[in-house]
């Protein structure tokens, strides 16, 4: 069924849509700039923080609007749900066959939710900031009755047996699933080569969230989620020249998500922007009793995370920043200048700038990875074959790794928890607010140069430290290279359980330099996506409707800085 079919479909209608906000007769793209004045205002439910007015947006292509900006035109009924979910679908069909972003998509329950966003967005209650907003959950989140298979053959024919929580909580807030993205194959490595880079399709969109950043750039969905356990929500925002969040962990729940390692996998939003990723963060984020470790930290802001820029001349005044001279010293020259550019407009916006030294990285925590890992995996040792052949060897290594004595794990916990307190040490004796650290090592690599490179190895990026210390980073984009014509990000890091300040920090950067304007050039290649319906859910009972109990061990983020 094609997005033109779909229009169809019952439902409110879009003329008793935009009739609601008194524009009668107005369909189709044109409800993006014929609306008059008297078109209500947006619905502030969510972050405080204004959205853009809708007179101030001229975009004509509904599938090339931000998130915040698509948000402003649904809440003020500009624009219907159904034409921009048509918009995103239509792009996919014509553009997607060399990218290959999606696993599969889910047309008939993206227009049933479509329809239930309309009737949201013109009832007398405020509607959710998300309602209607379309999204690409990474092919690790469980959906009832929907396939899940973390791109392997491995789990060919797995069926969700109930949602993820991050999932569930995006449903309620209105959004309108339009399918799963690639990831590398259960999200073990840094490539994910079987999907191209939408600028350019012979590179790779970094991983193992590469699925989720390429439907992103390549516009094909303006929401997207991701997981971090090794970069995997920062390398493919810096290769694809998007925004992330990755959350301080036990910010988002990992409930219903295929782990990698239990103790360092992070949940997180995707988006062109950070107005996006915060929107779609403040509501992702919160207690979750099926994962205590939710129920840690101080709340989520009550009117959600910041969505606007304070602008101003110095709107970084009086922050201070960590530069970690080490990771920058290495970097390719192109890289370099791309860096020195940033850290120089952030001095102009007013913020001051001081070299650090990281904490060092304890050594073993190779071993509980592994020991994590292979904890999961035995369940599939009778189709290893199954794997990619690269990954069947890391998880062979992993599963075997059990048979490591119990201190060896328990060591590596400690050296952990040494590691969180230095880290923490580190702002309190430099007075910075946050650190800033290179999006990538490299400049970009080809799509299969880098495949079996597992997240732990760190070949493609600096970004261990986070997950480590279960710190949050934004990652955001800082131009593209004059060599290879990537993108390229930077990464800024904080204290735990402080998203807002990172948030606010980068809000002013992208106000300041907005390098996420700068779209892809992408060639028409249509490509039919497989299209799948909802089933009967998986058996379970786990919602991934795989063997999934994790530890009874969780690792818990500190603010502490004493000594150990």
């Amino acid at each position: 069924m094609t997005a033109a079919e779909n229009t169809t479909r019952p439902g409110l209608t879009r003329r008793g849509f935009f009739g609601a906000a008194g524009v009668a007769g107005v369909a189709g793209v044109t409800a993006l700039s014929t609306a008059p004045a008297s078109a209500r205002p947006a619905r502030r439910t969510g972050p405080a923080s204004a959205l853009p007015a809708a007179s101030s947006i001229t975009v004509t292509d509904p599938a090339l609007l931000t998130a915040v900006q698509a948000a402003s035109l649904l809440q003020s009924r500009r624009l219907h749900p159904r034409e921009l979910l048509d918009a995103c679908l239509t792009r996919t069909a014509g553009h997607d066959g060399d990218i290959g972003g999606w696993v599969r998509i889910y047309p008939e329950l993206a227009y049933e939710a479509a329809d239930a966003a309309a009737q949201r967005l013109t009832g007398s209650g405020d509607a959710p900031l998300l309602c209607g907003l379309p999204l690409a959950l990474k092919d690790l989140f469980a959906v009832a009755g929907l396939p899940l298979t973390a791109s392997s053959h491995v789990l060919d024919g797995n069926i969700a047996a109930g949602d993820s929580t991050v999932w569930r909580r995006l449903r309620d807030a209105g959004t309108v699933l339009v399918g799963h993205a690639h990831t590398d194959e259960f999200a073990i490595g840094v490539a994910t080569e079987q999907v191209g880079n939408p600028w350019n399709t012979d590179y790779s969109p970094g991983g193992s969230s590469g699925g989720s950043a390429a439907v992103v750039a390549a516009r094909f969905v303006p929401l997207a989620t991701g997981t971090d356990t090794g970069g995997s929500l920062r390398l493919p925002a810096s290769a694809c020249g998007i925004t992330s969040i990755k959350p301080t962990f036990g910010r988002c729940s990992t409930h219903g998500v295929i782990p990698l390692t239990w103790t360092r996998d992070h949940t997180g939003p995707m988006a062109r922007t950070i107005a996006d990723a915060s929107l779609l963060l403040s509501h992702m984020a919160g207690a979750d009793v099926d994962d205590p470790t939710t129920t840690v930290g101080p709340d989520v802001p009550a009117g959600g995370y910041p969505i606007a820029a304070k602008g101003g001349t110095t709107p970084l005044s009086g922050k201070r920043f960590g530069l970690y001279r080490k990771a920058v010293d290495g970097l390719p020259d192109a890289l370099g200048t791309l860096f020195a550019a940033f850290v120089d407009e952030i001095r102009r916006l007013g913020g001051d700038v001081v070299d650090i030294t990281m904490p060092v990285m304890p050594a073993d925590m190779i071993v509980g990875d592994r020991v994590e890992m292979g904890s999961f995996h035995r369940q599939f040792t009778d189709r290893i074959g199954s794997y990619r052949p690269e990954n069947a060897i890391s998880v062979t290594k992993a599963v075997a790794s059990l048979a490591a004595p119990a201190i060896d794990y328990l060591t590596t916990e400690g050296n952990r928890l040494r590691f969180q307190h230095e880290y923490n040490r580190m702002f309190a004796d430099t007075g910075i607010d946050a650190v800033l650290v290179p999006g990538a090592k490299i400049d970009g690599c080809e799509r299969f140069e880098f495949a079996g490179i597992s997240v732990f190895d760190g070949v493609t990026g600096t970004v261990g430290w986070a997950n480590t210390a279960g710190a949050p980073v934004v990652t955001t984009p800082a131009g593209r290279s004059a060599a290879t014509g990537l993108p390229f990000g930077v990464q800024i890091g904080g204290r735990p359980w402080d998203e807002t300040t990172l948030i606010e920090i980068t809000l002013e950067i992208q106000h300041a330099r907005p390098d996420w304007l700068t779209a892809p050039e992408i060639a028409a290649a249509p490509r039919d996506v497989p299209r799948v319906q909802v089933t009967a859910p998986g058996a379970g009972p786990h919602p991934t409707n795989t063997t999934d109990v994790g530890f009874g061990h969780r690792f818990v983020p500190t603010l502490s800085t004493s000594v150990i």
